[in-house]
């Protein structure tokens, strides 16, 4: 029986790169310039690429895109009005907020209790605002404890809607963790990025489809995992390239290696951290541009210099830009850039040399242009470019090692040293591999395909899957953390066996609502807290979950 294959399409900054597996194997892989404001284009010209038809048997094709995380740091999102219900005992003022909002009187306590009820005279007068508003057409709905009790945000999202009946609002409890500023930002976030990924979405089936291919799209996530096209919360796409950069790396070494990866792209250069063949989880969610989310996300980072960076001289000295004009110039672009410098000291294998000896030239006085000074400049260059890299690795291991899987992981592997090696990958991976082995002094290993490495990433990503349990058994109320599902507890006051299998329901429920099928799913104990009264035991706060880590389907064959 002939295995069905897999797509992976990465979208990066500069180019977007495509490969068509069939089980470990790579039957194909392609590379297209990536246009920023037409990112569907992109990732259909890199599926023809392929030369994928309708007779192909395909089991998914899994897409990392930019789209999100271009629309927040581009400012290109739809104006979101942010109404907050803080309750008492919290300053709002204190949080670096990069949005405005409205404060709503209504109070929900850390259990869930309504201690204090909307004012429904302040309803009718923020109706009243809100009517004078043009082109009012989101709202975002966030109470400090919701998350236990999201009676107050769904009355006044049914309130809203009576006056209002097309307005499309968010609730903040469906993001069910704890933190009120980022619930708020994530909620805002996520309302903000609807309907452009929507459109994007709908787009890109109808596209697929034309091209009598049935196979289900998925999505890569900020922390590893995978879902449906039609399932993912948008804000959940951002950082999937750093994270198809680990992936891709983890698809191509073997399981137990630890290292930090490395991706030198056109655009950007990714980091990432691997322990013993597992990538580090940030504890906290991701941060995009001003706004700190509840994003789960792996602990990776996007550094603002690659290949392709544009080399800037006052006449006596040069630095590295944080962006770029267009390819290098020894590939037609217009301005100087690493990628020249590699290419002049026959690091890699593409690019016109005489270009690059060219416009290396042009930074240097008539009189100092010999072979001695160009390959003097372009190792410098190259220095500079080497340690600006070297610095961001610094300044991540101080805050790896602040990270509670981290410092777990230390523990357990007391052994193994703290120096990895690099794993590389990335278009210009090979031209400066050797310096940046030299100046940390460690071995630099890379796959051998380290130009399409992060489309190997999404094609062989798996779900990723989370379900935490929160129970109050006085109060009979239970909640789910990572989709906001609110109930009534029918058990008992004192729960054992019970709880498991509840949880358990929840999690197949869980799964099936989302299109996927778990493997390798990991149980956390159970945590039972009693609440005692009166110097009795009336009840338990219970918590437990299930999980699937982020990881790939397997190993590249060559």
């Amino acid at each position: 029986m002939k295995v069905a294959g897999r797509v992976g399409i990465d979208v990066g900054g500069t180019f977007t790169d495509a490969v068509l597996m069939q089980g470990n194997r790579i039957l194909d892989k392609a590379k297209v310039p990536t246009k920023p404001n037409h990112l569907l284009e992109t990732i259909i010209q890199a599926i023809d690429a392929l030369k994928i038809t309708g007779k192909q048997a395909l089991e998914q094709i899994t897409v990392s895109t930019t789209l999100v995380t271009n629309a927040i740091l581009q400012g290109n999102l739809p104006p979101v009005e942010l109404l907050l219900l803080p309750g008492s005992g919290v300053k709002l003022e204190s949080f670096p907020w990069p949005i405005s909002y409205q404060i709503l009187y209504g109070t929900i306590d850390y259990r869930g209790r309504e201690i204090n009820p909307p004012d429904q005279l302040e309803w009718q007068r923020l109706l009243q605002k809100l009517h004078q508003q043009k082109n009012l057409s989101h709202v975002a709905i966030v109470g400090k404890f919701s998350h236990r009790n999201k009676s107050h945000e769904e009355q006044l999202a049914h309130y809203l809607r009576r006056a209002f009946p097309t307005l499309k609002i968010a609730l903040g409890h469906q993001w069910g963790q704890s933190n009120f500023y980022r619930r708020s930002l994530t909620t805002y976030l996520n309302l903000a990025s609807n309907d452009l990924f929507g459109q994007f979405a709908s787009d890109l089936e109808q596209a697929v489809a034309a091209r009598g291919c049935s196979a289900p799209i998925f999505v890569l996530k900020a922390d590893g995992g995978v879902l449906p096209l039609s399932k993912i919360r948008p804000v959940e796409s951002i950082y999937s390239g750093p994270t198809a950069s680990v992936l891709g790396a983890m698809a191509q070494s073997s399981p137990s290696q630890s290292f930090v990866m490395i991706d030198i792209g056109g655009t950007t250069t990714d980091l990432g951290l691997v322990l013993s063949g597992e990538p580090l989880i940030s504890s906290s969610g991701a941060k995009i541009g001003p706004y700190s989310t509840l994003v789960r996300s792996l602990a990776v980072r996007s550094v603002p210099v690659g290949g392709d960076s544009v080399i800037l001289t006052d006449g006596s000295n040069f630095s590295l830009a944080n962006y770029r004009l267009g390819p290098a110039y020894c590939l037609g672009g217009p301005a100087p850039t690493p990628t020249d410098a590699m290419c002049y000291l026959k690091l890699i294998q593409y690019g016109d040399s005489k270009r690059a000896e060219q416009v290396l030239a042009s930074l240097l006085q008539p009189e100092t242009r010999t072979p001695e000074k160009l390959r003097a400049l372009a190792s410098s260059i190259l220095d500079v470019f080497v340690e600006r890299i070297v610095r961001e690795i610094n300044a991540l291991q101080q805050e790896w090692q602040n990270e509670p899987a981290y410092k777990v992981w230390g523990v357990l592997h007391p052994h193994e040293s703290l120096n990895f090696h690099l794993w590389m990958s990335g278009g210009g991976a090979q031209g400066i591999a050797s310096v940046l082995a030299q100046r940390l002094h460690t071995s630099v290993r890379m796959g051998k395909y380290p130009e399409v490495s992060n489309a190997i990433g999404a094609a062989m990503a798996r779900p990723t899957f989370s379900c935490t349990l929160h129970l109050d058994t006085v109060l009979r109320q239970y909640r789910i953390e990572e989709t906001g599902e609110q109930g009534q507890w029918q058990g008992s006051k004192r729960p054992h066996k019970a709880i498991n299998g509840f949880l358990e329901e929840i999690v197949q429920r869980e799964a099936q609502e989302k299109g996927i099928v778990l493997m390798d799913l990991h149980k956390d104990p159970f945590d039972f807290f009693p609440i005692v009264q009166g110097f009795q035991t009336v009840g338990q706060i219970v918590r437990g979950a299930f999980h699937v880590p982020p990881g790939v389907i397997g190993r590249v064959e060559e």
